[in-house]
């Protein structure tokens, strides 16, 4: 779970996905769409991922524990089956 938008773009600089604006959604459900389809994401092995999610500690001052290292681990093993997929979106919910 990210924080907020802040926290969502900062993930998305560290995977190398730059300028991705979000699109306002009309729902019930969810508010903001980004669409990153057009960006692959990162395909790491042990040592690029260790590297990566030091960076991300660092740099957006979460908690270093093993719920934020699982989600990270989770979001990366999906990478190389997401990857293949034509569309790949992220949305933000209604609070």
């Amino acid at each position: 779970m990210i924080n907020d938008e802040n926290e969502l773009k900062l993930l998305f600089e560290l995977m190398g996905i730059n300028d991705i604006e979000p699109k306002e959604l009309l729902t019930l459900e969810f508010s903001k769409l980004w669409d990153i389809s057009g960006h692959k994401l990162p395909e790491l092995n042990e040592e690029q991922f260790n590297n990566f999610y030091e960076t991300w500690i660092q740099k957006s001052s979460r908690s270093n524990n093993m719920d934020e290292y699982g989600n990270l681990i989770f979001l990366h093993g999906l990478s190389s089956k997401w990857n293949k997929m034509n569309y790949r979106l992220v949305v933000k919910e209604n609070n």
